[in-house]
C-alpha cells in the first residue's frame, strides 16, 4: 500500500514541474513577441544623412539641403522658384511671394537626381516612373503635401527652368530637383523630436523603393 501511494506522490510531482515548466516556456513566448512587437512600433533612426547618395532601382537621389522659412518665392527661375523668400528678394520682388498661414511654416528640400537606365524614362508626378515624398515627424506623425519640381530646359537668360515632369536620358547626371512642405511650426522648434524625409520611387511594373534620410 506504501508503495502505491508514493508511486501516486510521484506522478503528481511530475505532472505538478511539467505544468510550472509549460507555464514559464509560454511566459518567455509572450515576452519575446511583446519585444519584438515594441521594437517593430519604435523604429530606428534612418541610415541616411543629408548629403548621402541612395540608389532605387535606376534612380540615384542625394538630398542636399533642408531648410524652413516663412516665406516662398512665387517665380519659376533658376535661382528662387520653390526656395525660401530672402529679404533681397522680396525687396525686389515686391509682393511675388508667398507666406505660410499662421502657425505653420515651409520646410524646403533640395536634392539631385541621376538616372543609369540604358532608355529614356519620365520622371514625376503622373509619369510612367513616379516619386513622392512624406516627411515624418515625432510619434508618428506624418506630412504627404507637398510640391515637387526637377530642373530641366534651360531659359534664355540661361538659369534653369523647373517642371513636376521631366525626361531622363541614358547617363542623365546631377539633376537639381526642390519641393516644399507646409508644417506646424512645432516641427521647425523642437530640438529633438525625430523628423525625417521620406522619398519613395515607383516604377512602371509597380516595384517600390524607399530612401528614408534623417533630417535631425
Amino acid at each position: 500500500m506504501k508503495k502505491i501511494i508514493s508511486f501516486l506522490l510521484a506522478g503528481a510531482l511530475v505532472l505538478s514541474l511539467a505544468a510550472c515548466s509549460g507555464g514559464e516556456s509560454n511566459d518567455t513566448l509572450n515576452g519575446d513577441e511583446s519585444n519584438k512587437t515594441s521594437d517593430a512600433m519604435s523604429g530606428d533612426k534612418p541610415d541616411l544623412k543629408i548629403g548621402d547618395i541612395a540608389s532605387a532601382g535606376d534612380w540615384d537621389f542625394t538630398l542636399i539641403d533642408v531648410e524652413f522659412n516663412d516665406a516662398m518665392a512665387d517665380e519659376n527661375n533658376g535661382l528662387y522658384y520653390l526656395r525660401p523668400a530672402d529679404d533681397e528678394y522680396k525687396s525686389a520682388a515686391g509682393n511675388s511671394f508667398y507666406t505660410a498661414e499662421s502657425g505653420n511654416v515651409f520646410l524646403f528640400f533640395t536634392a539631385e537626381l541621376s538616372y543609369n537606365g540604358k532608355e529614356t524614362a519620365e520622371l514625376g508626378s503622373q509619369s510612367e516612373n513616379s516619386i513622392g515624398f512624406e516627411i515624418r515627424y515625432g510619434d508618428g506623425y506624418t506630412f504627404d503635401t507637398y510640391e515637387f519640381v526637377i530642373a530641366d530646359a534651360q531659359g534664355a537668360d540661361g538659369s534653369n527652368l523647373y517642371t513636376y515632369d521631366s525626361v531622363f536620358e541614358p547617363l542623365d547626371s546631377g539633376r537639381e530637383c526642390r519641393g516644399y512642405f507646409e508644417v506646424p511650426l512645432e516641427v521647425q522648434n523642437s530640438e529633438t523630436d525625430f523628423l525625417a524625409l521620406a522619398v519613395t520611387f515607383m516604377d512602371i511594373d509597380g516595384a517600390k523603393t524607399e530612401l528614408v534620410y534623417d533630417i535631425r
